[in-house]
């Protein structure tokens, strides 16, 4: 039941703390464990031993992990802060 759960209250996290990047990408990274998490609980489940999706979806999470860290290092040299309110898109 737990593992239902995850999910919802990272998505409601996502929500209330969207102006720092950085809260973003940590509720993003608890979104992708949470449905790792119930994506193996279903292949338990149904007595799958396939490993190539959860494979997949570790790698894919890994990736937005390695773009998330170098969006903010890169905003935060450039800006000072990682406050998603700073950037504007008139300036590009």
């Amino acid at each position: 039941m737990i593992i239902l759960i995850i999910p919802l209250i990272t998505i409601m996290n996502l929500l209330l703390h969207h102006k720092s990047l950085l809260l973003t990408l940590l509720s993003l990274e608890a979104i992708t464990l949470g449905s790792l998490m119930l994506l193996m609980n279903t292949m338990m489940l149904m007595n799958s031993n396939s490993p190539i999706i959860s494979i997949l979806m570790l790698t894919i999470g890994a990736c937005e992990a390695s773009l998330g860290l170098t969006l903010l290092v890169l905003m935060s040299r450039q800006y000072g802060n990682d406050l998603v309110m700073s950037l504007s898109l008139s300036k590009c």
